[in-house]
């Protein structure tokens, strides 16, 4: 599928990505993707996503690689979406930077265990339909925790509604070997002691 970028858009974001905030009234709770609830999330993928998500063991083998690659939204403990990256080691960065990442099957030297820092987030893959738009907002909490709060984002949308989204959240496409590909500079990256004050 051809991804569609703007590469002239300078218009401002209607909102941060690290500045969203779940309502108090949330219905949504956000827990990691596991092999119990992941069979679902996939097929809710499936059904959300055009050309659907990746195989259930190519998930499984990032999620356990990593179980922050993945969060799952419930509702009334019914899964109603999720979000899905991948933690970037410096050589999945500079992969993706030229060209040479193949996100629909991570090579695993691109990708971060539990006990290194990552190197960037790449949005792989995020199904928020409704109310379950709220689960990113926990997603942007979860994500500005002291050990995720630096590391920038990428993203590649292949539809117009992504593109949407990624510029309303901040993200501004990029000139790279990856093409319509999108950045988001953090906040504690862009305000001088941004982390002494959060």
């Amino acid at each position: 599928m051809q991804n569609i970028i703007k590469k002239n858009d300078s218009s401002s974001p209607k909102r941060e990505f690290d500045s969203l905030e779940p309502s108090i009234k949330s219905r949504i709770q956000v827990r990691n993707a596991n092999p119990t609830n992941l069979v679902e999330a996939c097929r809710i993928g499936n059904d959300e996503i055009p050309g659907g998500v990746a195989s259930i063991p190519l998930v499984e083998s990032v999620i356990k690689n990593n179980p922050d690659n993945a969060f799952v939204f419930f509702r009334n403990d019914r899964i109603v979406g999720f979000y899905a990256m991948l933690l970037l080691t410096p050589i999945g960065l500079e992969r993706l930077l030229l060209g040479e990442f193949n996100g629909s099957c991570p090579d695993p030297i691109c990708l971060s265990t539990p006990n290194e820092a990552p190197a960037a987030i790449y949005k792989w893959a995020v199904v928020a339909p409704g109310l379950a738009a709220d689960g990113i907002k926990h997603v942007s909490r979860i994500l500005r925790q002291p050990k995720f709060r630096n590391i920038n984002f990428f993203s590649r949308p292949n539809t117009e509604a992504g593109v949407r989204i990624n510029l309303n959240l901040g993200f501004k496409p990029i000139e790279c070997g990856t093409p319509s590909l999108y950045r988001y500079i953090r906040v504690a990256n862009r305000v001088p002691n941004m982390q002494q004050a959060a």
